[in-house]
Order: structure tokens, then C-alpha cells, then sequence
């Protein structure tokens, strides 16, 4: 008979330079007194070493733990203060939103939050209030720069995976031609690839030794990474079907 798997409860670390020992420590011995403290009991620690915390793409411990999130492998989170996890709002309000929708209690130590208490629900009520308004505003600063380029003759947008540019006969107010994305045929079934070994449950990890084992590369040419599969998988696709599209 089949034993069900159980649940992680995580501690997390992480410090921004490699020289930062003494905080590993402290913030575990913090960790592990506020677990004692509460009744939890730690199966494992990740920590991220010399990682900036304005950014997840570089941080390899932080997005291991998110798939294990995803797969439904953790109980609890506990982290000694918000700055730890993250210092990039969006990236908090995007995890905050992931941690709630796979029911992961997130416990911060210093700021004394928590997903399962009422002060913590008041917490994600205001984070998700901040959270529109910032899309809100970012989608509005993003037009604002757009038009401008527009207004200038400029591309305005980086070439997504999946497409190529192709020049077409209208001119632009400097005289060159604009262009249109165009389905980039090999890319577009390496799209597809990855969307389906992703939702058959292969890790990012494992998609990004896929991609190189079978000698694919990346929009720049370069072998492909867990970090670059998780940004691919994150971005929004809804100009798959829009070829003509300027750029």
C-alpha cells in the first residue's frame, strides 16, 4: 500500500553576498527557535548564497522551492523577515498570490505574518490592493513608453521567442519599413514541447536539459537554463495568434 507523501515545512535563507556566513547562521538559529517556539518542525533548509533579492531568476534555491509549492509538497514557509524573500514587489505579491492558491502557510518572523491568521489575511488583502494598483500603473507607464518610441520611429518591443521579424512595405515616419511578427516554425514547436513537458510535470531544470541534450537554443543563442524556461513558461502568450503585430 502506497504511503502518502508528507507535506515540507520549509525554512528559507537567503543572504546577498558569499562572505555573509554569520547570517546564514543567525537567520537559522531564528528559524529554528521560532519552529520550537510553535510547534514546527523543520525538514529542510534552502538558502540562497551571494543572491541579490531584487530579482528570482538567479535565485536556483528560491524557484526549486516555488515548483515544490506547485507540486503540493509544502506546509509551511518560514523566513526571518520580508526583505529575505523578497525586496522586488511584484515578485512578492506574485508569490504571495501562488503561496495562497496552493493553501502554503508563509510565516515572516520579523514582521510577524502569517497566511493562516487574520492578521496575515489582512496582510494579503493589502497586498493585493497594492498588487492591482501596480499593474495598473505599470501598464499604463508601459504605454506611455511605447507611444514614445512609436512617435520616434523606434521598435518597440523585444523580439519574443517563437518569432521573427519581417519587414513590410508601409514605412515608418523616418522612412523605414515597418515590420510585423512573423511564426518562427522551429521555435514554435519548441514552444510547444515545453508547454507539454511542463504540464506532464518535468521540473525546469529538466526541461532546460531537454532543450540542450537535443541542441536547441535560446533566442540569443546561447544553452538553455532553468532560470530561462522558468521567464519563457511566465510570460504572457496572448500574441500567438496576432502575426500582425508591430514591432
Amino acid at each position: 500500500m502506497k504511503t502518502e507523501e508528507k507535506m515540507m515545512n520549509i525554512g528559507y535563507i537567503r543572504v546577498s553576498t558569499n562572505s555573509q556566513e554569520n547570517s546564514v547562521l543567525t537567520q537559522k538559529e531564528m528559524i529554528n527557535s521560532y519552529s520550537k517556539l510553535h510547534g514546527i518542525e523543520i525538514d529542510d533548509y534552502f538558502t540562497d548564497f551571494g543572491i541579490s533579492g531584487k530579482s528570482i531568476i538567479k535565485r536556483e534555491k528560491y524557484l526549486e522551492l516555488m515548483e515544490l509549492v506547485m507540486e503540493g509538497k509544502v506546509n509551511t514557509i518560514i523566513t526571518t523577515s520580508l526583505s529575505r524573500w523578497s525586496r522586488n514587489t511584484l515578485d512578492l505579491l506574485n508569490s504571495i498570490e501562488t503561496l495562497k492558491k496552493y493553501k502554503v502557510d508563509f510565516q515572516v518572523i520579523k514582521e510577524q505574518v502569517s497566511l493562516k491568521t487574520a492578521m496575515g489575511e489582512f496582510f494579503c488583502s493589502i497586498l493585493g490592493s497594492i498588487y492591482t494598483l501596480e499593474r495598473k500603473l505599470t501598464s499604463e507607464r508601459t504605454k506611455d513608453v511605447i507611444n514614445n518610441k512609436k512617435m520616434n520611429g523606434k521598435v518597440y518591443s523585444r523580439l519574443p521567442y517563437g518569432y521573427d521579424k519581417k519587414p513590410t512595405n508601409e514605412l515608418d515616419i523616418k522612412g523605414n519599413p515597418k515590420n510585423v511578427l512573423v511564426e518562427n516554425p522551429l521555435e514554435q514547436r519548441v514552444l510547444r514541447k515545453i508547454n507539454r513537458l511542463r504540464v506532464k510535470g518535468d521540473s525546469y531544470n529538466s526541461i532546460s536539459k531537454f532543450l540542450n541534450r537535443n541542441k536547441y537554443t535560446t533566442k540569443m543563442g546561447k544553452k538553455w537554463t532553468k532560470e530561462n524556461v522558468y521567464s519563457l513558461l511566465k510570460t504572457d502568450r496572448n500574441i500567438i495568434n496576432s502575426s500582425s503585430v508591430n514591432v
